[in-house]
């Protein structure tokens, strides 16, 4: 009798260091104030600034394939 061998695949792993920097001189009742951050990937330590979270999900994209149609919170 021959018993197939299931493969179990390694799970890839990319964990992420995010920072963000709040402009404190913007009036505090601004819906959206100013911001710029960091976002670090911890596995390369490859490291980007960025001012717009559109700039942090590029960088994220290049180690995590995101489907952007069929994330959570996107409609």
């Amino acid at each position: 009798m021959l018993m197939a061998m299931t493969s179990k695949a390694t799970p890839t792993i990319s964990s992420f260091v995010i920072r963000f920097v709040m402009d404190s001189s913007v009036d505090a009742g601004q819906i959206n104030p100013p911001y710029r951050g960091a976002i670090r990937h911890i596995q390369t330590d490859d490291e980007m600034n960025f001012s717009n979270w559109e700039e942090a999900v590029t960088f994220i994209r290049r180690y995590v394939p995101l489907d952007s149609e069929n994330s959570p919170g996107r409609t």
